[in-house]
């Protein structure tokens, strides 16, 4: 049960119908866990039905279920991915330099005004979207199947930019029905041509941060942000680890991928050490790469950090709580394309001070200098510097404890998670019914 979801505006979406899809398989990532949260946050404040398609790497999990969620009934409908091409598909990795130059020939070359008007825009309309490894055949005929046997009110898409999400957004139009599109990364991302073509199509367009917005959405995008259970992720519900740790621990969960920073921290690690400040780096999340895992292994034996760390694996919901509260420091010093990260929020939310790089939105995911610190992206020394502080100094580790418990309970409640997407689902409904484009 969640107990911080009381308004005297709940019922907003009683009788309606969403139907929504995502690349999530289960409920074990970031994403999974964002519509998880959410979807029992509305549950707590609305009556009434969701439809989720997700998909499924194996055919003999393609079942369909129901369950309930306080006042939501949500039905999962599983769609078939060949499982080789989950592992290749686009993940949101650190943008390459030919990432960044692709997007700055589209926004300032094919999207400047007099060419976008002149070849661009009629371009787009008629522009194919490429499929990309992961996507589900079919999503397009599982749409309109279900359009047809539920009485949707609203599609809400979670991943955009591929051939699947094309799909859905016709199917979605020859139906009469409004779709709301929910973008889950750094919004640079969103510059891109297929994104573009498709946020045109889209009655209302949101994302989880309002930084880096494309010029061409601004009047119209939306941040709904993020939000944790904050009764949950409360530092006297954790349980003692079950080793004890001489030295303080340095936290990174995330998957064991390049982008996620890794080999940063245990650059921090190292300057720690020869400053005689000891640590233990714990990395939790499953390992992407067994290679890259490796190659940490190896470069901790070299900086003389090989007793100092620990890979810990894909943590549930309570070990991470443990971590959380065992930990001194959250590190993530990632150069992925991120939303908002939300593990900036259960951290803080468990009285834990996070360092992070300043990349997509993690800015809007603490009050740097209270609690926690941004650090330019590269900066492993600046980074050291933050981390030894609050290592040291007690007084300071407290007071962004402190600060930042306080800061979660205010802005990244579920009950303000679910008043931001009911207004957000509201206003593109009341804009559909008035024939005019959501802002």
């Amino acid at each position: 049960m969640i107990s911080d979801l009381s308004s005297p505006r709940e019922g907003r979406l009683n009788g309606l119908t969403i139907l929504r899809y995502a690349h999530t398989s289960g409920n074990a990532g970031g994403l999974e866990q964002y519509i998880f949260n959410l979807t029992r946050a509305l549950g707590e404040r609305n009556q009434f039905a969701t439809i989720q398609m997700e998909i499924i790497d194996k055919k003999e999990r393609l079942v369909e279920t129901t369950a309930s969620h306080g006042g939501c009934r949500l039905t999962k409908i599983p769609l078939f991915v060949v499982p080789d091409s989950l592992e290749k598909s686009v993940s949101g990795e650190s943008a390459s330099v030919s990432d960044k130059l692709k997007s700055w020939l589209v926004e300032n070359v094919l999207c400047a005004p007099p060419v976008y008007q002149m070849f661009t825009k009629n371009y787009l309309r008629h522009r194919k979207v490429p499929r990309q490894p992961g996507e589900p055949q079919g999503a397009g005929a599982k749409t309109r199947e279900l359009l047809r046997r539920f009485n949707v009110n609203l599609i809400v898409l979670h991943s955009s930019g591929g051939a699947d999400a094309s799909e859905i957004l016709a199917e979605a139009e020859q139906a009469g029905v409004p779709v709301a599109l929910l973008h889950h990364f750094a919004n640079d991302r969103l510059a891109g041509l297929s994104m573009r073509r498709q946020m045109a199509s889209a009655a209302g367009v949101a994302g989880v941060c309002g930084k880096n917005v494309p010029n061409y959405l601004r009047s119209r995008f939306c941040n709904v942000s993020d939000g944790v259970d904050t009764e949950f992720f409360r530092a006297d519900k954790a349980a003692p680890l079950p080793e004890n740790y001489s030295t303080p621990i340095l936290l990174l969960p995330a998957r064991i991928t390049p982008s996620k920073g890794q080999i940063d921290l245990l650059k921090v690690a190292s300057v720690l050490k020869k400053r005689r400040v000891p640590v233990t780096v714990a990395f939790a999340g499953r390992v992407d790469s067994p290679a890259f895992e490796k190659e940490l292994r190896q470069m901790a034996e070299r900086e003389g950090l090989a007793g100092q760390i620990e890979f810990i694996g894909q943590l549930d919901a309570e070990q991470l709580r443990d971590w959380y509260a065992a930990a001194r420091v959250l590190v993530f010093p990632t150069s992925h394309h991120e939303g908002l990260p939300r593990i900036l929020m259960e951290c803080q939310a468990m009285g834990l001070p996070p360092v992070v790089y300043d990349i997509g939105g993690t800015s809007e995911g603490l009050l740097d200098g209270r609690t926690g610190f941004l650090i330019p992206p590269g900066d492993v020394r600046r980074m050291a510097d933050a981390v030894e502080s609050l290592v040291k100094n007690d007084s300071l580790r407290a007071d962004m404890s402190q600060a930042g418990r306080r800061f979660v309970e205010e802005h990244f409640s579920l009950r303000s998670l679910a008043e931001r997407h009911e207004d957000f689902y509201l206003s593109v409904l009341a804009a559909h019914r008035n024939g005019a484009v959501a802002n």
